[in-house]
């Protein structure tokens, strides 16, 4: 019965995780990847093939791990996500079916066609005394002058919005047209890399999931998961294409401290975060050394796990190194590596970190109860202290970490500011 019934709650949170990584990756390709429209689209995909091709800035050429998964697998997986702006755009300018009676009834609802004639007579009388002030009282040169003009047409593309659109996505650029045809192999890739994004929401949240559950019961960790989902809309304002990547191996890092699991383990999977976020899976190495190094050991133990931790460290700076000098040597920063001056004069740059760094404050008592936040808090410091020197703070998908770490708590302590009651224990008042 209690295995029947531990499936059932499996199947339960899959469900309600999936829900949620469909919510908000709808929302980030509504937000985020269809932000200006097609020229979002036409960016992005030119971002992914110049990082395929080994030509594009750092640091994002060196966290090239997201563009092949989409490259290889993620493109054939046939997923539509809904985005019905750029679709309608993308009618409109390529597709003469789309103008039907309705649509051009809807334009003339918006722009009725009295305003638009009025614009061209307007537009009439502006090029009348512009070139009766050009010509004086040259009367050839002024009567071909208003010929020429007339010979342009320009009018119908007032009276004729159908004209005007389709006349608009003819002359598009070829690589811009293809990012407007919603169909095109390009935007397969862009279809796979919002695509990868669900897969690995809902990878981040059963791994959290898993994580709270080291620490808290199924509901305080099902609360602490779904708070954590709830703070990502913020992450959208620059949001990252590796952004759930990094979060999903960074918390099964965690995971696997946290249950002191296999030391290889840990290797391989900084070794695989290393293709997303180096400078995130770094921390995983201090996070294991805080967690391990307990001052009743002898100093042989605690040099061998010191020499675990640094082995742990070493990857993620080796591979960074590798790829960057080897590998991609010409890539270059786009921006300063060094964003300290930024951060100072950005008010924004200090309200994120303050928030997600006082946490802790707000539970204490989870903290000191809990032998692994109070072995191993102290990590948040050099993080942050590190992305206030060599990133923009503002941005909130830096601190994913962080919040992922944090999440038990919230659920463990809002469960003492809030505590349950069942409905038969409820009096009715």
């Amino acid at each position: 019965m209690e295995e029947k019934y531990n499936i059932g709650r499996g199947v339960l949170l899959l469900i309600i995780f999936a829900l949620l990584s469909y919510i908000f990756t709808s929302m980030t390709v509504w937000t985020t990847d269809g932000k200006y429209l097609f020229v979002s689209r036409y960016l992005r995909i030119n971002q992914h093939n110049r990082i395929i091709s080994g030509e594009n800035f750092a640091p994002d050429q060196y966290r090239f791990g997201s563009y092949y998964l989409v490259e290889n697998l993620f493109k054939f997986l046939p997923i539509e996500w809904l985005d019905e702006n750029s679709e309608e755009l993308s009618r409109m300018l390529l597709s003469r079916d789309y103008w039907t009676e309705e649509k051009k009834g809807m334009i003339d609802s918006y722009f009725p066609v009295a305003e638009r004639e009025k614009l061209v007579s307007d537009g009439e009388k502006v090029i009348e005394e512009l070139v009766d002030s050009v010509t004086g009282k040259n009367i050839l040169l002024n009567n071909a002058l208003k010929a020429f003009a007339s010979s342009l047409n320009w009018q119908v593309y007032l009276t004729d919005p159908a004209t005007t659109a389709l006349l608009i996505g003819e002359k598009l650029p070829e690589d811009i047209k293809r990012a407007v045809e919603l169909s095109s192999d390009e935007n397969r890739i862009l279809n796979g890399h919002i695509t990868a994004r669900f897969f690995f929401n809902i990878l981040t949240l059963i791994l959290l999931y898993g994580f709270c559950r080291v620490f808290s019961s199924p509901s305080e960790s099902l609360l602490s998961t779904v708070i954590f989902q709830a703070i990502m809309p913020l992450t959208t304002m620059y949001f990252g294409w590796e952004t759930f990547h990094g979060a999903a191996l960074f918390i099964g890092g965690l995971l696997l401290i946290a249950k002191r699991g296999r030391f290889y383990l840990l290797c391989l999977l900084m070794a695989l975060g290393s293709l997303f976020r180096p400078d995130h899976m770094i921390f995983l190495s201090l996070i294991y050394l805080l967690f391990n190094l307990e001052s009743g050991l002898s100093w042989q133990k605690r040099a061998f796990i010191l020499s675990k931790s640094l082995i742990a460290g070493s990857i993620p700076a080796v591979l960074t190194f590798v790829v960057s000098r080897f590998i991609f040597p010409d890539a270059e920063y786009s921006v300063d590596l060094i964003q300290f001056r930024y951060n100072m004069t950005y008010i924004w740059s200090w309200i994120y970190p303050m928030i997600f760094a006082s946490i802790p404050l707000l539970f204490l008592r989870e903290v000191k109860r809990c032998g692994f936040f109070r072995k191993t808090w102290f990590w948040v410091i050099p993080f942050i202290a590190m992305n206030f020197l060599i990133a923009r703070t503002a941005e909130v998908r830096l601190f994913t970490p962080v919040i992922a770490f944090l999440a038990p708590l919230v659920g463990i302590g809002l469960q003492r500011f809030f505590p349950g009651r069942s409905i038969e224990n409820t009096a009715i008042e």
